[in-house]
């Protein structure tokens, strides 16, 4: 576990746990890696990365497969549309 250092160094380590991409996966990583006072918000954050990590994925089963394992009780409502959302946008940036 490392010592947050500053904001960049959460945003380092949350970047680096999204691209596990499937949740269940970016939460055990964040839990391995993030002190526990900084949790809340690494968990925050991280959504954030989602988008662009399983957009990144290389077949649409795979980014079907990461976007189902986030499940419907998360504590951010609705995170699920809003990383299908954060996708779509990027995607049609990208177009």
């Amino acid at each position: 576990m490392k010592k947050i250092r500053s904001f960049s160094h959460l945003h380092q380590l949350c970047e680096i746990a999204a691209k596990k991409c499937h949740y269940p996966l970016v939460i055990e990583e964040l839990n391995s890696t993030v002190e526990r006072k900084w949790r809340k918000l690494a968990v925050s954050t991280v959504i954030f990365f989602l988008p662009r990590a399983i957009l990144d994925l290389p077949s649409k089963q795979e980014r079907r497969a990461a976007l189902d394992s986030i499940p419907d009780n998360t504590a951010v409502k609705n995170l699920r549309q809003f990383v299908q959302d954060g996708m779509m946008a990027l995607w049609e940036k990208e177009k």
